[in-house]
């Protein structure tokens, strides 16, 4: 599916409001080490200059995890076609502009697969400085994207084919740092084609004394029980805006492998034709 934002983006239910306060922003896989403050607690970025220092690894923490299985409630599908589902916000090239990205139509598995039609549903964000009303569109300006499908397949029996929901990418332009915004994504020309209303605030201005108040960084975040604590702990301590350096899903060989990770796969499973990616873990970890 790409780097794709996913709607994790951590914020509070107001009414039928979601406000997000934070902007998630997907990188590339690259090494990083953590880097803490001694004194307790995690600072802000106002609190610097400072020193970092390293911390030990605190062995009493649960090491190991399971896999959630995608019959959890927690992965299953949050709205019904053609309503958006994993509607996610990432940070775009300055505080003026923005991504946001969501999903339509369901993702299909197995061997004889039809894609659905990008073309068939438009990519459409309605947004504004001030709550619209619950039964219209009601926001001043609407930016418009692209929709596209992502499919898998595999030309060796016993592999499933997957072919995604259609993908939606919206940019926003011409925002003002620092401001609350109110925006609800889809289509809507169709019945029950738009989000419910969600909100989101821009980064700060660019300047010596003016930038995110809070950054958190997380790495292999997987899609296991341990997954969970992480990002209710990153929530809990609601940062400005979340750098996410990539392994999310772990789907790959997925089915091969049982959900279980092994230090060497030719050497487990040496008859194993291709390293397939089981695509549906992807939509879990979105929702």
């Amino acid at each position: 599916m790409g780097a794709m934002a996913t709607s994790t983006i951590a914020g509070t239910l107001h009414s039928r409001h979601l406000h997000c306060r934070t902007l998630l922003l997907l990188l590339p896989y690259l090494p990083i080490a953590f880097l803490l403050v001694d004194g307790g607690g995690i600072p802000t970025t106002l609190d610097g200059p400072f020193t970092p220092a390293t911390r030990a690894f605190d062995r009493s923490l649960r090491q190991g995890s399971e896999d959630v299985p995608l019959s959890d409630p927690r992965l299953a599908p949050r709205a019904r076609p053609p309503s958006p589902e994993q509607i996610a916000l990432a940070a775009s090239a300055d505080p003026s502009s923005l991504w946001v990205s969501w999903v339509t139509g369901r993702a299909q598995v197995g061997s004889h697969l039809t894609p659905l039609d990008p073309t068939a549903v438009r990519s459409e964000v309605w947004y504004g400085e001030r709550p619209a009303s619950a039964d219209t569109v009601g926001h001043p300006h609407v930016a418009r994207g692209s929709a596209e499908v992502y499919s898998q397949l595999y030309p060796y029996p016993g592999l499933l084919n997957y072919t995604s929901g259609v993908i939606h990418h919206v940019r926003l332009v011409g925002l003002r740092p620092s401001t609350r915004y109110y925006y609800r994504c889809g289509d809507s020309s169709l019945k029950g084609g738009l989000s419910d209303e969600r909100s989101f605030v821009t980064l700060p201005a660019p300047a010596p004394d003016a930038y995110p108040r809070r950054v958190a960084v997380v790495g292999d975040l997987g899609l296991t029980g341990n997954s969970t604590s992480t990002v209710d702990h990153l929530a809990r301590n609601d940062p400005s805006m979340i750098l996410m350096v990539g392994d999310m899903t772990y789907a790959n060989q997925y089915r091969t492998t049982g959900g279980r990770g092994v230090p060497c796969f030719s050497c487990s499973f040496p008859d194993a034709p291709i390293r397939e990616s089981y695509q549906p873990r992807w939509d879990g970890w979105g929702r």
